[in-house]
């Protein structure tokens, strides 16, 4: 995939060069926070002459908030040209994870079983003969239920 990647040219290429951009500049500003806070640190870039933190958790802004004009100091020495003098936290909640819908099974039924039984005597592997033995058994005794 790699080799690919660095081949990209136009549109790609930049794409790939700003993400590398903002993901150092991540590292940059997590490198300056402390262990607990870092993985909260999930962004960042700039807006005017405003350097954009963004954050998984309101409760980590408010520590965040500690560190900023250290946050600052560090990026106004990288990056001079920008001219920062202010932070602004966002706060971008993680995405909930999707909640699955549960799969109706339906068992089969007695007919089933039993051919499940026919083809399982006609079946020369042995390890198929056994699995389709046990299944027809299991789906007679669903039906019983």
């Amino acid at each position: 995939m790699k080799p690919l990647l660095n081949q990209a040219h136009g549109a790609l290429k930049n794409l790939l060069e700003d993400a590398q951009l903002f993901q150092a500049l991540l590292e940059v500003g997590q490198d300056s926070l402390p262990i607990e806070l870092q993985p909260h640190l999930i962004g960042v870039s700039f807006e005017k002459n405003s350097l954009l933190l963004q954050i998984d958790e309101a409760v980590w802004a408010t520590q965040l908030r500690f560190y900023e004009p250290n946050l600052l100091g560090i990026y106004q020495e990288h990056f001079p040209h920008l001219e920062l003098n202010r932070v602004k936290v966002h706060i971008l909640p993680k995405t909930p994870t999707p909640i699955k819908p549960k799969k109706l099974v339906t068992p089969p039924s007695e007919e089933d079983a039993l051919e499940m039984l026919k083809i399982s005597q006609k079946v020369k592997s042995q390890g198929l003969k056994k699995a389709l033995a046990s299944l027809s058994l299991r789906a007679k005794k669903n039906t019983q239920d």
